[in-house]
């Protein structure tokens, strides 16, 4: 195969290096993770969601491979209309659903995995069409976790809380739609604190690795979440995640 003539450079959404599409799949570098992405992505294939690539195993460069979805992937968060954000809440929750079966054990129950998180549910890692959600890429992170891990992450990304330009009691509206749309009966109090968790490790993350800017646009939203969504949704304690 002649790389360079075959081989187009991804750059949609925020990419990993190296990522290319040659015809109607995906190669990227491995990873320590590749094993588990593969047996994941095999697994929610087999339980019927069409959500996400295909694992086409690895090429002759020792490549992972996947299947290329056509569509297009956000490089930055932006607003989202209410259809919008229910169609990816409803995604989120299928694509939960179908993984359970990895993480169905005692064990896992007794110390609260239960799916597997994709664990950066950004807009930027989700493929459009027409303006519409159809799937979720990047499993690098992929990991067991509980469930509003991932839904706490997904929405201060979809709703981009922390944006000074969206009036709060909108927000309030929006997270409740949006939590709603993954489950009727979600606990809003749970997510914000997850909301407060997920703002917390990137601050965390940020100072680990240098980068100014990450720790300071998520020690704004953490601040806006704490002042505008505590004091209405009174999240508890009682997980003891959020502190």
């Amino acid at each position: 195969m002649d790389r360079s003539e075959s081989e187009i450079p991804l750059n949609g959404g925020r990419v990993t290096q190296g990522i290319v599409r040659v015809g109607d799949t995906v190669r990227r570098p491995p990873t320590y993770s590749s094993p588990f992405i593969h047996k994941l992505l095999k697994h929610i294939e087999f339980a019927g969601f069409v959500g996400a690539p295909r694992s086409l195993g690895c090429d002759e460069f020792g490549r992972d491979v996947f299947s290329y979805i056509e569509g297009d992937v956000p490089r930055d968060l932006s607003w989202h209309s209410d259809d919008v954000l229910i169609e990816a809440a409803e995604l989120i929750r299928r694509y939960h659903d179908a993984t359970v079966g990895l993480v169905a054990s005692e064990a896992a129950q007794a110390v609260g995995l239960e799916v597997v998180c994709q664990n950066d549910l950004s807009p930027c890692n989700f493929v459009f069409r027409s303006g519409r959600p159809v799937a979720i890429i990047d499993f690098d992170s992929a990991s067991p976790g509980p469930r509003m891990h991932d839904l706490g992450y997904a929405a201060w990304m979809w709703l981009d809380l922390g944006e000074d330009d969206i009036e709060p009691d909108l927000q309030r509206r929006r997270l409740t739609m949006f939590c709603r749309a993954y489950d009727a009966d979600v606990d809003l109090s749970r997510v914000v604190n997850f909301v407060v968790l997920r703002q917390r490790i990137l601050i965390a993350q940020g100072r680990r690795i240098g980068d100014a800017p990450m720790e300071r646009w998520a020690a704004n939203c953490l601040e806006w979440t704490t002042r505008h969504l505590y004091n209405v949704f009174e999240p508890s304690d009682a997980e003891g995640h959020a502190h």
